[in-house]
């Protein structure tokens, strides 16, 4: 019998040979604004000190899911590399959570959940810059449709709805590259390690222990937890109940 690793690595050299499906997005090459400032802070948004300053980053071009990762994607992996399920696909009932559904977002999963599965697609985990552009393009909106607060837009703990909605059930809230649910329904993983940004006025020492999220989740306030901008981290091995994830592939 094969391994999980070889498993996991026969996916990967099958799906890197085939192009990108029409499920995911292509985010072009080149400079966009990251992060916030104080002026962000004036027009009635919370600016954490971790998402400053505002500065240039350049990006190669991408290509990212448009949804996020579902219940009936992540299922196929488990059964076929005998990964562990997430701990609420049996525990739902105990926490009062509805039943897991297919076409809702998978939760529940941690850092190395999220990155196995993205190797096993042949994929790979967005870094924070990446998911960002994905999220706000070049002109530097502070919400994925524009810069206006819109709850019918998004599902956070504000908007209550009170759980994960299927994913992309909310079109209105896509970004301008079309790819949804990147503000609120599950927080997503990233590859990137926390770190302060060039000039913050936090200094913070990278420390592999600890990845950022970023979009907020049904069960956060959109402010501010759900603007494009904004940085969350956990512990690498933290999963919860609006932890989710979606993945990323080279362009070239």
């Amino acid at each position: 019998m094969l391994s999980a690793g070889l498993i996991l690595q026969q996916y990967a050299d099958a799906a890197s040979a085939s192009p990108p499906p029409s499920d995911m997005a292509l985010i072009p090459a080149g400079e966009f604004m990251m992060g916030s400032d104080a002026n962000d802070g004036k027009i009635g948004f919370e600016v954490g000190v971790d998402s400053m300053p505002k500065h240039a980053v350049s990006v190669k071009a991408f290509w990212i899911d448009r949804y996020e990762v579902s219940v009936g994607s992540y299922r196929p992996f488990v059964t076929a590399t005998g990964h562990e399920s997430p701990a609420i696909w049996k525990d739902y009932k105990e926490f009062g959570y509805p039943a897991p559904e297919d076409h809702h977002p998978v939760i529940d999963v941690n850092f190395y959940d999220a990155e196995a599965y993205c190797r096993w697609a042949g994929k790979r985990l967005p870094t924070e810059e990446e998911w960002e552009k994905a999220a706000r393009g070049t002109d530097g909106r502070i919400w994925p449709w524009g810069n206006e607060l819109d709850l019918k837009r998004m599902n956070t703990e504000d908007s209550k709805r009170n759980w994960t909605t299927p994913v992309g059930s909310l079109p209105e809230g896509a970004s301008s590259y079309g790819v949804f649910d990147l503000a609120g329904n599950a927080m997503e993983w990233t590859a990137s390690i926390l770190k302060s940004y060039p000039g913050s006025p936090r200094t913070i020492a990278p420390d592999k222990k600890f990845r950022i999220l970023r979009g907020g989740s049904w069960e956060m306030p959109a402010n501010p937890f759900a603007r494009a901008a904004h940085r969350h981290y956990r512990l690498a091995d933290l999963a919860q109940p609006d932890f989710g994830f979606r993945c990323a592939k080279d362009a070239n």
